[in-house]
């Protein structure tokens, strides 16, 4: 019995093998180790294909997003940009099909108090719609008062749509959010897992974080619902992070994202049906005349590019002067780690900022597994005293870029992710004032961090970097 078990996962891993050999363009360390691992631990190099390496699942496409593809219209600004600059606007217009959109307001937040105090009072003066997706939303005060309040609006008569990662919430169950779906509102799970467990797409997480309310205001960055993102919690306190408010053109795409994911999970047939014949009452007219000129990218693994990662290498390819990376976590792939090397190398001041507090111990390990290799290329390591979850990138103090997008493979290749990348020198000035304030509360790593790492971190540090390989 045991025989034709072994023998039944050599079948499957071979033609696992052939898929990733002749199919999937993988490189080579990386189609390397998923050769061993199949060929010498057939069991579990089995078990971790199904969960980490194939695409998706999904059976619905294209509802009803022919219908509202015609509205996502910008105005034109006649905006006048640098070389470089323009440059990563057109790569993102070509490549990533993402337009610039020109007018809006902004409010930039550096922490959840600030961010919920003003989230709040935007959803409590809905008159249409509250449009939200989140990856966590957590089961504490902060939560149950987000969700009491959609309820309330629900029950007063305006459109609620709620999607919640089931990976990010793993172990929150849709019975959480009965008082909002009793008032009215919609709610899934994106990727619901199988009888209770976890299923096959657990690994594909959607990572964004969005909030549309009327068409009009919306919300993108790295915060989350929950009591640590306003520093409550003991254990990841103090907490630093970044997270946007627009008022403005830029919302349209925000809509345009929410609504494509919503069409994934939606088992609701009569609410798809209004969906479609409604459309156009979710892309409200833009209220901003402030030039604040923006691009919107989102990707995923439903995407055959890497839109946000071949981004951001964009920008630091175009850097002259300076690179400011802020990120919770940092594990990139080789041409991401390369094109920061080679800025360094060019006299591009290249500076990364990670935190002190570590909220996943084999990340943080793989993740200060790289700071020898960066400081060997000249280039600044920071700890922040805290736990930082801010996802930035600042080029020059001229362009930076916010969003969900870690600095890890995760993020680049399996995430849904959705970042914000900014022309407009008087929001990229808040957010350079902010990483300079952040310095303040930060120390550098220098010759004496790696000379006083125990040998057992050092151990760890080089078998987490091999498996983040895989995963």
């Amino acid at each position: 019995m045991l025989f034709m078990l072994m023998l039944a996962f050599r079948v499957i891993n071979l033609f696992f093998m052939i898929i990733l050999i002749f199919y999937k363009r993988k490189e080579p360390a990386l189609l390397l180790a998923w050769l061993l691992l199949l060929i010498f631990l057939p069991p579990i190099g089995c078990v971790m294909y199904l969960l980490f390496e194939r695409a998706p699942l999904s059976n619905k496409k294209g509802l009803f997003l022919n219908e509202y593809q015609d509205v996502r219209q910008g105005r034109e600004g006649g905006l006048l940009f640098n070389e470089r600059i323009h440059s990563l606007i057109h790569f993102n217009e070509i490549y990533n099909g993402s337009r610039l959109y020109q007018f809006q307001d902004f409010m930039y937040f550096v922490d959840g108090k600030s961010k919920y105090q003003q989230l709040f009072k935007d959803i409590e003066s809905a008159t249409h719609s509250i449009h939200v997706q989140y990856f966590i939303i957590r089961k504490d005060e902060v939560g149950r008062q987000f969700i009491d309040l959609l309820a309330q609006k629900a029950a007063n008569g305006v459109e609620v749509r709620l999607i919640f990662d089931s990976a990010g919430c793993f172990g929150t169950r849709l019975k959480y959010f009965d008082a909002l779906v009793q008032a009215g509102g919609h709610v899934y799970q994106f990727h619901p897992p199988a009888l209770g467990l976890i299923g096959l797409n657990y690994n594909y997480r959607n990572h964004r974080k969005i909030v549309v309310i009327d068409g009009r205001i919306g919300y993108l960055g790295g915060m989350n619902i929950g009591k640590e993102y306003m520093s409550l919690d003991p254990k990841f306190s103090p907490w630093r992070d970044a997270h946007l408010r627009l008022v403005g053109d830029a919302v349209w795409e925000l809509q345009h994202r929410f609504l494509k994911d919503y069409e994934m999970v939606c088992q609701n047939k009569e609410d798809e049906q209004y969906l479609k014949a409604n459309i156009n009452g979710y892309f409200a007219s833009p209220l901003s005349t402030t030039l604040c000129p923006m691009q919107i990218v989102s990707d995923g693994p439903d995407t055959t590019t890497d839109d946000i990662k071949l981004t951001l290498v964009k920008m630091i390819q175009s850097a002259t002067c300076s690179v400011k990376i802020q990120t919770p976590y940092f594990i990139p792939d080789m041409l991401f780690l390369e094109t920061l090397k080679i800025a360094s190398y060019s006299g591009v001041k290249v500076e990364v900022m990670i935190p002190t507090i570590a909220d996943h111990h084999y990340v943080y390990r793989t993740t200060t597994s790289f700071i020898k290799e960066l400081r060997e290329a000249n280039i600044d390591v920071y700890f922040y005293e805290g736990f930082l979850h801010s996802k930035v990138i600042i080029i020059d103090e001229q362009v930076c870029t916010i969003g969900s997008t870690n600095i890890d493979q995760r993020s680049f290749k399996i995430n849904y992710e959705i970042n914000a990348f900014i022309y407009d020198q008087q929001l990229t000035n808040q957010v350079v004032a902010q990483f300079k304030k952040d310095l303040e509360n930060s120390w550098l790593a220098d010759d004496s961090y790696e000379q006083n790492k125990p040998v057992w971190v050092r151990f760890e540090e080089k078998v987490y970097r091999l498996v983040s390989m895989l995963l």
